[in-house]
């Protein structure tokens, strides 16, 4: 009797989904989504919910391998993000050039920089334990620098790629701490302060709570920037992301009676459902949403947000069960339910 074993692993269904939320991702303004699978699989669900939390991720690593690649001299992409990383000695090349440039601009504004040699192994192998102790010591140099153990990772999260979530906001917290010192930051470093500036000038006279579906809706008056500024604010703020917003939130295609709000409040400001919200277009391709201390895509938001797109899977006893009105018990989600994107607090005096 011959017994044939299949080897387990992604399903084509899955590897299609996988491919296609990377090119949905790569493109603002792309012509389709795929729907997700039905409830009446588990696992092809677990494996589609995985590949949205890898999609969602792209934008946080395109931006930030950018900003490494321009730091370091040396080219990272977003597909060889944690490849690239994992030995941990890129990472300590990294902690060693914003040092130097921590000290040139933290004499002139009178700031104490800490300064400690960061010990490497350029020949580290991936996996090895001198990848470990190169990790462990790029770690030990951000907590000196004001890293918060919320913002960093275990070693074994970036060695074994166990945590790229966490490896990225790592980096966009040592990102902010940069701008401190004047060092050129992450792009989504600069929207963040682009926005803290918005919200600290007074609030303009909004425009009319029209739906995105208007075809003109008139500017709303602000005060006049730099011109770097402005440039820099016309990119994430301008036609190309109201273009991208409305395309998001209309594919596909609601037939719902009463639709889910999504209305453009002030240049850069939208009202999402009951919310209102700062959406910014990221290096002129990614729509992103601030939320909390934070970023998400805004197609990922609503995802959450929208009942017409929300999924819902109850896991009692192995069954499934169709999208449900009621909101999920916080105590019944799994880690794989929700999407983290930052941790970054600040209290409030």
């Amino acid at each position: 009797m011959t017994i044939e074993v299949k080897k387990s692993g992604p399903s084509p269904r899955a590897a299609l989904w996988k491919g296609s939320e990377r090119a949905m991702m790569c493109s603002s303004l792309s012509p389709k989504h795929l729907a997700g699978p039905g409830l009446t699989d588990v696992q092809q669900y677990s494996q589609w919910l995985t590949s949205r939390h890898e999609a969602s991720l792209l934008p946080m690593k395109e931006d930030l391998a950018l900003w490494l690649t321009n730091m370091l001299g040396q080219e990272i992409t977003a597909e060889s993000f944690m490849d690239r990383l994992d030995n941990g000695f890129l990472l300590c090349q990294l902690a060693e050039t914003l040092q130097e440039k921590f000290r040139q601009n933290g004499g002139e504004m009178g700031k104490a920089v800490p300064s400690r040699k960061i010990l490497c192994r350029a020949s580290a192998p991936s996996g090895s334990f001198f990848a470990r102790d190169n990790t462990a010591n790029f770690l030990a140099w951000c907590r000196e620098v004001g890293v918060g153990d919320t913002c960093l990772f275990e070693s074994d999260g970036l060695v074994l790629h166990k945590q790229p979530r966490e490896v990225c906001l790592c980096l966009l917290e040592l990102g902010r701490i940069a701008l401190r010192y004047k060092v050129e930051p992450p792009g989504l470093i600069k929207l963040e302060k682009e926005i803290e500036q918005e919200e600290t000038a007074p609030l303009p006279p909004p425009s009319p709570l029209s739906p995105l579906l208007s075809p003109t809706i008139p500017p709303s008056p602000s005060p006049s920037p730099s011109p770097s500024k402005t440039s820099s604010s016309k990119k994430s703020t301008g036609k190309l992301l109201d273009d991208a917003v409305k395309h998001i939130s209309e594919e596909p295609p609601c037939k719902c009676p009463n639709k889910f709000c999504v209305q453009r409040h002030s240049q850069g400001r939208y009202r999402v459902g009951e919310k209102m919200l700062f959406i910014r277009m990221l290096h002129n391709k990614h729509v992103m949403v601030r939320v909390g201390g934070g970023w998400e895509t805004f197609e990922s938001y609503l995802l959450k947000h929208d009942p017409c797109r929300m999924l819902q899977i109850s896991r009692v006893e192995g069954k499934t069960s169709p999208v449900s009105n009621k909101a999920p018990n916080i105590k019944d989600l799994s880690p794989d339910s929700y999407l983290v994107v930052a941790a970054h607090y600040r209290s409030k005096k």
